[in-house]
């Protein structure tokens, strides 16, 4: 009702009331107004300028700052990228919600910041020509201290400053801290996770709730669980994890049934709604993992320790127990809370070599029959989604890298399929599909993980892209069902480019989100999905199981008063975690980068295998996972360009591509500064690699 008669004074005096005019008109303090107003402007319902509040016009637009690694600002709406106008880049940083128009120019100028999430960044002092500049994290900025502040710091410090105000026509910024120097060790990443949102700063009241949490689980607590403990149930992760909130655990029964436990870590048990860590959490709502360092959305003390799926250690967990035929479908499944005792840590390595390579690893001996049990349930699972669902199964693109003892790189290479990890897969998958299910069966509101339809003109246009370069593919005609997808991945999968092609086709799709309204999950091919088997590490997965712990230990609170105040802070929350999410991923791409760039910096003086990525004036190339680009004038001699079908070619053999997407080249580093993110290559020869044709499906 409060929010409803701001909106009736605002709308009578509309672009004339100030806030001191509006607090007058009620019986509330200056906080809890400031929170209806804000409320209200991020609903798109009314719009601030200057210290005058006035009904959202028509013409506005909604949306947030978004920064790519190479510093540029854009918008997302309604679907696409909007770059921010120019005389506005030094107005807005990353994460801010605005309200902007879109020009003739199809770029936003900002009206106004609605809200601004991030009011830090770091930046490194610099001693050029003289004179002491400073140099922020994201491109675009300028950002100006104060003198006496500038004399006490030095050449190579890191610092972090504040922005002190939200006004559009230009920021003000104060000191804060000094984080490091540039050479101080791991000093990159945290400078890189301060920027997009993360670290791992703890307040004093942050801590003392941590202190009281218990390193063992009592008898007590394990009252009116379900008990798992004499399992021989395990966690499978990679080789140094130390957050394990997942465990699992398969029989085979006489009838030909596949029985899983998939067991979740339950935090929610131990982090409570209205606690210091829980607020904490829904800041971050992610941890963040660049390179060796971890920035955790929950205390290490926490994820490491109690709510860790650790051996022989009694854990309090959530168990999804699932009955799966030989079909791969799910023909019944129930969620228990539970206490398990994990009798053994595996790493991916292991369980490859056993179930890949038939070789035995010491220790798994008494493991070997589950293990295959295991496999078992995931091949019929990935059947079902595969030939039924109609997932799409994109290429895998994720790098492996081994690293030094000091943190640096060692070496890079792509990442090689891998049962252990199609086994996790495809069992957690099985797991929040159920819990999904059940939230659907239970008409409850939920965190779920949804991913809209494809927009079929975007992929049509990656399909006139791909022909023009010799293959032959049909347009889709019929985006709604996923299977027209995953049969063109299905022909292009034999090709030696087929990553190349299948993140061009991902890169055309919707992102993934969350979201209470539930709307399937396009690319898993499932009308139900969300996220339950990660709660030490996503906010998403932690709403998932406070919602659970609801519906079975707290039902007599369910009111639809209570459900409806539930809904609406859950979808605030999706629209924040989605957020970050993003951020996250742009946060791990710039450290990884990095570290790569260092290094190939290492070693300039050898050659290296390159793939072209995309053609044109400029040609994109990867190279130890890292993008650069070549100029067209270096292929001059031997090429030349056809601008309009954006391919080169051969003059004296027109129809005989000789250089594509895929083709593989030689390369020598002329250029690299991994700091300011400089990578300059030169062709040193071809190979002159000829892409087959794909025929005609």
């Amino acid at each position: 009702m409060m929010k409803e008669r701001i909106l009736e004074i605002i709308s009578k005096n509309s672009g004339k009331i100030t806030f001191k005019n509006l607090l007058s008109e009620f019986n509330m303090g200056r906080n809890e107004l400031n929170k209806l107003l804000l409320e209200l402007k991020l609903d798109g319902q009314i719009l601030q300028v200057g210290n005058k509040y006035k009904l959202f016009p028509d013409n506005l637009h909604l949306g947030s700052i978004t920064i790519s690694s190479s510093g540029r600002k854009y918008i997302f709406h309604d679907g696409e990228k909007i770059s921010v106008a120019s005389n506005f880049l030094n107005s807005v940083i990353l994460n801010d919600t605005v309200a902007f128009n879109i020009n003739e120019n199809n770029e936003a100028e900002i009206v106004s910041i609605v809200d601004r999430v991030l009011g830090k960044m770091t930046c490194e002092i610099k001693l050029i020509d003289g004179k002491k500049m400073v140099i922020p994290f994201h491109d675009g900025i300028d950002i100006k201290l104060d003198k006496n502040v500038l004399d006490k710091l030095y050449d190579g410090d890191i610092i972090v400053v504040n922005i002190t105000n939200d006004d559009m026509f230009g920021n003000e910024y104060e000191y804060i801290k000094t984080i490091g120097s540039r050479d101080d060790p791991l000093i990159d990443d945290v400078a890189n996770a301060l920027n997009f949102g993360f670290d791992n700063d703890y307040d004093e009241e942050y801590m003392k709730e941590v202190y009281k949490f218990p390193t063992s689980v009592s008898d007590n607590e394990t009252i009116g669980r379900e008990d798992y403990r004499d399992q021989q149930s395990v966690t499978i992760d990679g080789i140094n994890t130390k957050d394990m909130d997942d465990g699992v655990y398969a029989e085979m029964r006489e009838d030909g049934i596949i029985r899983v436990y998939v067991h979740i870590a339950d935090v929610s048990h131990y982090v409570k709604k209205n606690s210091r860590i829980f607020e904490r959490a829904c800041e971050k709502t992610t941890s963040l993992y660049l390179n060796n360092s971890v920035f955790h959305m929950l205390h290490h003390v926490i994820s490491n320790g109690i709510c860790s799926l650790n051996p022989d250690a009694d854990r309090l967990t959530k168990t999804v127990v699932m009955d799966i035929d030989k079909d791969g479908n799910i023909i019944d499944y129930n969620i228990v809370k539970s206490v398990i005792n994990s009798k053994k840590k595996m790493a991916y390595e292991d369980v490859d070599q056993i179930i890949m390579n038939n070789n035995m690893v010491p220790g798994y001996e008494k493991f070997e029959k589950q293990l295959y049990i295991l496999y078992d349930a995931a091949v019929r699972l990935e059947k079902r989604y595969v030939e039924d669902n109609g997932k799409i199964n994109f290429a895998n693109t994720e790098l492996s890298i081994k690293y030094n003892d000091d943190g640096t790189i060692k070496t890079v290479a792509n990442r090689e399929n891998s049962i252990s990890r199609k086994i996790i897969e495809n069992l957690m998958i099985a797991a929040n599909e159920s819990v999904a299910n059940w939230f659907v069966n239970m008409d409850m509101p939920t965190v779920y993980r949804v991913h809209e339809f494809p927009n079929i003109y975007k992929i049509n246009n990656v399909i006139e892209e791909l022909n023009k370069e010799g293959y032959k593919i049909k347009p889709i005609k019929d985006i709604d069902n996923p299977k027209s997808l995953q049969k063109i991945l299905a022909i292009l999968s034999s090709y030696p480019e087929y990553p190349i092609i299948s993140q061009m086709l991902v890169m055309a799709m919707q992102r993934a989100r969350y979201s209470t309204e539930n709307v399937g999950h396009y690319a898993l091919g499932l009308p139900a999905y969300l996220h339950f088997t990660s709660p030490i590490r996503r906010l998403a997965d932690l709403l998932v199981h406070m919602m659970i712990d609801l519906i079975l230990v707290d039902s007599d609170k369910i009111t639809p008063e209570y459900l409806n105040e539930i809904e609406r802070t859950l979808e605030d929350l999706c629209i924040h975690a989605s957020k970050m999410e993003r951020q996250a991923d742009m946060a791990e791409r710039i450290a990884e980068r990095r570290e790569i760039l260092k290094m190939l910096a290492k070693n300039m003086d050898q050659e290296y295998e390159a793939i072209i990525v995309e053609l044109g004036r400029k040609i994109k190339i990867r190279l130890a996972g890292v993008d650069t680009y070549i100029d067209s004038h270096d292929l001059k001699d031997i090429y030349r360009y056809d601008s309009k079908r954006k391919r080169y070619y051969d003059p004296e053999e027109k129809q005989h591509i000789k250089v594509g997407i895929g083709t593989k080249i030689y390369v020598k580093i002329i250029n690299i500064d991994p700091i300011n993110d400089k990578f300059n290559v030169k062709i040193v020869n071809t190979n002159n690699y000829c892409k087959k044709k794909i025929r005609k499906n």
